[in-house]
C-alpha cells in the first residue's frame, strides 16, 4: 500500500498526471479512480490530497521475509518477486498499534440434552435391550426418551420466545423508542433458562445499541440508556459490545489514514453517546488526537521559522524535524523457488539527524549532510506500511527514502512548501 501526493491537471472526471514516469490519464469520481500510465493500469483513491495507489499488471512487490518462499497462484515462472523485510531501520507506523475489538461471542451454549452422544447412548440401550430382551432396559430407555422430549419441547419454546422478543423489541424501538415495554424484557430474564437468557439478551442489547447509534436524534440513545439498566447482562459483556462498536467506528474513519474534523466530531460524539468514561476510551481518544494533529498540519498555512543551518540570501525555513533518517534500499538476499526469482529487499540507514525544509531545498544534517533541491522533486510517495517517504528526483535513477516518527506530517509539510514555491 502506498499513499502519494501528486500534482495533476483536472478537467471534469478526467485527470492528467505529470510525473517522471510519463503522462498518465485517469478517469473516475472523487475517492476512487482507474487509470493508465507508462507502467500499466493502476487504481487509486483517497482525499485531502493524499491518495492510495495500486499498480495492476506490473512486477509484484510483496511485504514479507526470507521464509516466504511459497509459490503464489498468481506468480508466473520466470518472474521476479520482491519481498520487503523490516530491518528495524524505520519508525513504527502511526496507526499500526490500533487494535480492532470484535463483538463478544454470544453464541448459545448447547444444553446437555442436545448432545449427539446422548442420542447414541439411547440407541445403544435400545439395541442392547433388544439383544437381551430386557424389559427393564426398555423401561429405562422410554423414561429417558420422555425426559429428553420434554427438554426438547421446552428448548424450542424458549427459542421462539427469545427470537420473538428480539424481533418485536427492536422493531418497536426503531419505530418509536419510547413505546418499548421493558417488562417483557424483565419477564424473559426472570423465567428463561440461563443459556437462552445470555444469548438472546446479548443479541437484543447489541441490536438496540446499533439502532440507537445509527439514528440522528437523541431520543433513541436516551431511551437506550434507560433500557440498558433493564437488560440483565454483566457489565463486562456490555463494555465489550460498546468497545467493539467504538473500535469499528474508529477503524472506519482511519481507513484512509486521515481524520476530517467532521469525523473527529462524530467519534467524540460516539464516546458521549456510549456514555463511556475517558479511561475506557483512552486508546481510541489517543488515536483521535494523532489524527487531528495530522489534519491540522495538512490544513494549516505555512509559517517561517528559525533554521538550524546556515541559509543563503533570501532563503526561508518552514519546517524542522529532529531524528529523521535517510535510508538506502538494498537487496539483502536472492533465491529461487519453483522457477520464480525472489529478491529480499530491506532498508539500511545512511544518515540520521535533523531534516530542514526550506523554500529551496531539503537538508538532512548529522554526521555529514545531504541536500536535495525542491525543484528536482518530480513526485512524493508516502508509504504508510513501510513508514517511509519516497522522493522521486529528476535526473536520478534511484529514489530517496526518508523515514520519521511523524511521516504524514513530514510528507505534508514538504509537499506544501514545494507547492507554494516551486
Amino acid at each position: 500500500m502506498a499513499f502519494f501526493i501528486r500534482k495533476a491537471f483536472r478537467s471534469g472526471p478526467l485527470r492528467l498526471n505529470l510525473s517522471k514516469g510519463g503522462l498518465g490519464l485517469s478517469v473516475g469520481i472523487t475517492g476512487a479512480r482507474l487509470g493508465v500510465n507508462r507502467r500499466g493500469t493502476y487504481v487509486y483513491g483517497g482525499r485531502h490530497g493524499l491518495y492510495y495507489r495500486k499498480q495492476l499488471g506490473s512486477k509484484s512487490r510483496k511485504k514479507g521475509s526470507s521464509n516466504q518462499t511459497g509459490h503464489k497462484g498468481g506468480t508466473r515462472r520466470g518472474e521476479t518477486v520482491d519481498l520487503f523485510t523490516d530491518t528495524g531501520t524505520t519508525f513504527q507506523p502511526v496507526f499500526k498499534g490500533f487494535k480492532a475489538y470484535p463483538l463478544p461471542d454470544l453464541q448459545r451454549e448447547k444444553d446437555w440434552f442436545l448432545n449427539p452422544i446422548i442420542i447414541l447412548i439411547l440407541l445403544a440401550l435400545a439395541a442392547f435391550g433388544v439383544i437381551q430382551n430386557s424389559i427393564a432396559l426398555w423401561a429405562i430407555m422410554m423414561i429417558l426418551l420422555a425426559l429428553l422430549t420434554v427438554f426438547w419441547i421446552r428448548n424450542y419454546i424458549w427459542e421462539k420466545r427469545g427470537k420473538s422478543l428480539v424481533e418485536h423489541t427492536t422493531k418497536v424501538f426503531e419505530r418509536s423508542p419510547e413505546s418499548v415495554d421493558h417488562t417483557e424484557i424483565l419477564a424473559f430474564s426472570a423465567k428463561a433458562p440461563k443459556t437462552h437468557k445470555a444469548h438472546y439478551l446479548g443479541d437484543l442489547y447489541t441490536l438496540l445499541l446499533q439502532i440507537a447509534l445509527e439514528q440522528p436524534d437523541d431520543v433513541h440513545i436516551r431511551v437506550f440508556n434507560t433500557l440498558e439498566k433493564q437488560i440483565p447482562l454483566s457489565n463486562a459483556i456490555k463494555n465489550k459490545i460498546k468497545r467493539a462498536f467504538l473500535s469499528q467506528a474508529l477503524d472506519n474513519v482511519l481507513e484512509d489514514h486521515l481524520l476530517s474534523e467532521e469525523e473527529e466530531n462524530q467519534m467524540r460524539n460516539l464516546v458521549q453517546k456510549l456514555n463511556l468514561p475517558e479511561d475506557f476510551a483512552r486508546e481510541e481518544l489517543n488515536y483521535l488526537a494523532i489524527g487531528a494533529e495530522i489534519r491540522r498540519e495538512i490544513e494549516s498555512p505555512l509559517s517561517e521559522i528559525e533554521a538550524p543551518i546556515p541559509l543563503v540570501r533570501g532563503e526561508r525555513c518552514f519546517a524542522v524535524f529532529d531524528d529523521a533518517r535517510l535510508l538506502e534500499e538494498r537487496v539483502l538476499n536472492r533465491f529461487q523457488r519453483n522457477l520464480v526469482q525472489y529478491r529480499e529487499l530491506g532498508f539500511e540507514i545512511q544518515l540520521s539527524g535533523t531534516l530542514t525544509v526550506t523554500d529551496r531545498r531539503i537538508v538532512l544534517t548529522g554526521r555529514g549532510s545531504r541536500e536535495y533541491r525542491l525543484n528536482r522533486i518530480a513526485d512524493i510517495i508516502t508509504d504508510l506500511e513501510a513508514n517511509v517517504i519516497e522522493l522521486i528526483l529528476t535526473n536520478r535513477k534511484n529514489p530517496v527514502f526518508i523515514t520519521h516518527s511523524k511521516i504524514l506530517l513530514l510528507a505534508s509539510r514538504i509537499e506544501k512548501v514545494r507547492s507554494a514555491f516551486i
